[in-house]
């Protein structure tokens, strides 16, 4: 049996930043994608994507891949900004633990929570001087949190409690912005003036793109939340006393701390578990890391925030509308065979030797497989899809004619 503790050890010096859920890596599924988007993510080179076997090993390990092709993170260069995580299309780069999605989320949540008593007591101490007639010495500021990386923490010494502090901003997507407007932060600072300046600067551009489409949906939810991707108001509210400490900050070394804490206890683990496998004792599963934890919770969030209007139309970054026209489709179905995520699939037969597919919004990641897969450019994905759609208990069913071959298609035989 290996020395597990050993290569946890080794490990906890480097961590590695996340997991391949191959069924959903579009390069794993499918020889002749080209998909690349960690790999034109990451900012300092450290993702490569093979598109065949190679006979020498490779020396990127984190991320590996029970086939020949897919993404390897090379742990040595890699500087855990998360943008690869983020650009995925399909999810199937799983952060691990201590940027996994629950230790994200729990920081939100803290954060949220000391933005509304924050605001909550400076209403209050307001109350209380108008009340004496006094004039209130300064206007009472909406619950106020954010975003920030560790380098500009430390710089402007934020307040650890309002601020959820990263190693890059790149590991904030749509989910993490919206579930901070739905958990107490009515302004939310992702400051983003600091990153030119930064080696790291190509990741901001997914930060920019995430604060946009956070925009648009919390306007559709009707979530009243103002975001701020500059170094102004916001992070001036979020600055630490002189007297006090600016906690919270996630520093590399904390971070390594955590993550090899987490590694070296998963290694006892499974050197308990393969002692009583080979003891002949029961061994249970682990439960799978579930790679839509952001995904449900969005669409928790907004279920919970009410729609207030179901007939309006949801940006595309949370669900397209998938359309076939049966005119020019061939009924092969590929497209539901290469969604990585189901959301589009193949239920049955119907009357006449049809073929019945489902799709459901709700697991849809809009990565654009299906359009691309069809030869005949039957199926277009399109930001008509609206709110009551997006939310509906059942699945739209979507008939396509019986295996064919087209006109065009016999014409290039």
């Amino acid at each position: 049996m290996p020395d597990l503790i050993a290569i946890a050890e080794r490990l906890a010096e480097r961590p590695p930043v996340a997991a391949l859920d191959g069924g959903r890596c579009l390069r794993v599924r499918d020889r002749e994608s080209s998909c690349a988007a960690c790999a034109e993510a990451c900012p300092v080179g450290a993702v490569a994507v093979r598109a065949a076997a190679v006979e020498e090993a490779a020396p990127y390990g984190s991320v590996d891949a029970v086939r020949d092709a897919g993404p390897r993170i090379d742990d040595e260069a890699c500087v855990r900004c998360g943008a690869c995580v983020a650009a995925c299309p399909t999810n199937a780069l799983l952060a691990l633990p201590p940027l996994d999605d629950g230790g994200l989320f729990a920081q939100v949540d803290a954060a949220g929570t000391a933005a509304r008593e924050r605001a909550d007591a400076g209403t209050a101490a307001a109350g209380t001087s108008n009340s004496t007639g006094e004039e209130a010495a300064t206007p009472v500021e909406p619950p106020t949190a954010g975003f920030a990386c560790e380098r500009l923490a430390q710089t402007l010494r934020l307040e650890g409690d309002r601020i959820v502090v990263l190693p890059c901003l790149a590991w904030v997507d749509v989910a993490l912005l919206v579930h901070l407007a739905c958990n107490g932060a009515e302004r939310i600072a992702v400051p983003l003036d600091a990153c030119p300046s930064c080696e790291l600067a190509d990741a901001a551009e997914l930060v920019r793109a995430a604060v946009e489409n956070a925009r648009r949906i919390c306007a559709v939810a009707g979530i009243d939340a103002a975001f701020e991707t500059t170094d102004g108001a916001g992070l001036r509210d979020l600055e630490a006393a002189p007297e006090a400490d600016a906690t919270g900050e996630l520093s590399r070394r904390s971070l390594f701390t955590q993550a090899g804490a987490s590694l070296l206890d998963t290694a006892r683990e499974e050197a308990a578990r393969q002692l009583e496998s080979l003891a002949g004792a029961p061994v249970s599963d682990d439960a799978p890391i579930e790679p839509d934890t952001r995904r449900w919770q969005l669409l928790d969030d907004l279920h919970a925030a009410g729609l207030t209007d179901d007939a309006a139309v949801v940006p595309r970054a949370l669900a397209p509308r998938v359309s076939i026209d049966v005119e020019r489709c061939s009924g092969c179905a590929q497209c539901a065979l290469f969604c990585p995520t189901e959301a589009l699939r193949r239920i049955g037969r119907a009357p006449g030797g049809r073929t019945l597919l489902e799709f459901d919004p709700a697991r849809c990641r809009n990565c654009g497989v299906c359009e691309a897969t069809c030869r005949y450019a039957a199926l277009t994905c399109e930001e008509t899809l609206t709110a009551a759609e997006l939310f509906a208990l059942d699945p739209q069913e979507i008939l396509i004619p019986k295996r064919r071959v087209l006109p065009e298609r016999r014409s290039n035989a």
